[in-house]
């Protein structure tokens, strides 16, 4: 084997324990080091250790491949990098393996290679991905379950599958946090929100596909009123709904919109970044929570200081991002943000009780002069199986909307959304009878409001 094929072949990021042992002059064994995997191919592995090696040092390597399977080749040092952790990353070259363990090593490599998985995946239709040991890929379609076919993962090969696809830093982000949100490309078209997770003490994920394409608000069925609130220079406009609802692509869709529509500076704060925007008449600036800043609280309070014409705060989940998106609306920005809510009361009340009891008074009378409005939504299968219909319940910031938040008289919003249709105002059961009439929803769904 020569060494230029060993850096041309294919090589699957591996990230996992193995251990090496040296090879004496005398053919006996060293002692036996453990590190940490760091690319593998049929050719030769690369793995991260403390201890400088010369080249052309003997190696013995033995590695898991499955959680009943280990392996092991000889193999001589190739090359040495000096790591950012300034550890040593060792690539060696195979020398000496037998059939069985070339076998098996190829058989694994296949396995923990994601984009060599994903190709024996059909994704038409597909919602969901779900990698869990004890099953193949299983898809989540509208309407259906579906399992892929192939092998079942156990533990092992489904951690280093998943682990493959991370950076150290993300790696090591997960060792710490046991959970991690990011987005995979797998090709130009094809993109997936990944959950990594712990379970039962075995690593593994759920991938959703993301649409390639951002389509505008009335492509996905945004109420018309909706896209006007954009016509505002300034104020907080909150897309609530629980998880599932096609928040993420609401907020995507009326970004899309501005940018073709107006000139400005959009700064978008996301975990993950989901949606990847082309700037058109905007400047915009998608920054990633984790990655590009450190929290949505520090880069909504720095995007102060960006000069943004809109601010999209991706969720909210505390006092602190809260006051802020009231302050950059109040400062003249126009603000986007989610919020977990079943309904528009909740929604509203949510904002709120974010703050102590003794300036929720303050607090109502600042949202009153922000808000330009509350969708929230939900998402039921389309009659035909082919997607999704978004059913949606609006609040449009009229006067008398603002007299009931700044008293804080959520009972009353029910009521204000019947008389204010003629503002663009709906309520589920309005949206539910209208996707009715139009044929995109059965007629069981005509019950759903009631049993909320």
């Amino acid at each position: 084997m020569k060494g230029k094929n060993n850096r041309r072949e294919e090589r699957t990021l591996i990230r996992f324990p193995m251990q090496y042992e040296k090879i004496l002059d005398s053919g006996k064994l060293g002692i036996a080091v453990k590190v940490y995997g760091q690319d593998m191919g049929l050719l030769g592995v690369g793995f991260v250790c403390k201890e400088l090696m010369e080249l052309s040092s003997l190696l013995k390597i033995t590695m898991l491949v499955s959680d009943a399977d280990k392996i092991s080749f000889e193999g001589r040092v190739a090359r040495i990098e000096v790591s950012d952790d300034k550890e040593y990353i060792v690539g060696v070259q195979i020398d000496k393996i037998n059939d069985e363990d070339k076998g098996k090593l190829d058989d694994f490599l296949r396995r923990a290679n994601i984009k060599k998985v994903l190709q024996g995946v059909n994704l038409k239709n597909v919602i969901d991905i779900y990698f869990t040991v004890g099953y193949p890929p299983v898809m989540k379609k509208i309407g259906e379950w579906v399992t892929a076919g192939g092998e079942v993962f156990d533990s092992h090969s489904l951690q280093c599958l998943l682990f493959g696809m991370l950076d150290r830093d993300r790696h090591k982000k997960f060792l710490a946090e046991k959970e991690l949100n990011f987005v995979y490309t797998y090709s130009k078209e094809i993109r997936f929100r990944v959950n990594m997770h712990m379970q039962r003490r075995k690593v593994e994920a759920v991938f959703r596909l993301l649409p390639y394409r951002v389509s505008l608000p009335s492509e996905i069925g945004v109420p018309p009123v909706v896209e006007k609130w954009l016509n505002n220079n300034s104020g907080l406009i909150i897309i609530a709904g629980r998880t599932g609802s096609g928040k993420s692509t609401t907020i995507a869709s009326l970004v899309e919109l501005y940018n073709q529509e107006k000139k400005g500076v959009i700064v978008s704060l996301e975990d993950p970044i989901e949606y990847l925007h082309t700037d058109r008449k905007c400047i915009i600036k998608q920054r990633e929570i984790g990655v590009d800043t450190l929290s949505f609280a520090n880069a909504a309070r720095n995007a102060l200081r960006q000069d943004p014409t809109v601010l999209v705060i991706g969720e909210i989940l505390d006092q602190a991002t809260m006051e802020v998106a009231i302050t950059a609306a109040e400062s003249g920005i126009l603000v986007f943000t989610t919020l977990h809510a079943a309904n528009s009361t909740q929604a509203l009340d949510r904002v709120i009780s974010f703050f102590p009891p003794e300036v929720q008074r303050h607090m109502l009378s600042r949202l009153a002069l922000v808000l330009r409005g509350v969708t929230t939504q939900l998402l039921l299968p389309r009659m035909d199986k082919s997607g999704f219909t978004l059913i949606s319940e609006v609040v449009t910031s009229t006067d008398a909307v603002k007299s009931i938040i700044r008293n804080g008289d959520w009972a009353q919003i029910r009521s204000i959304i019947q008389t204010g249709k003629n503002e663009g105002m709906q309520t589920f059961k309005d949206s539910l009878e209208n996707a009715y009439r139009q044929g995109l929803i059965d007629a069981e769904y005509l019950l759903y409001e009631e049993v909320r």
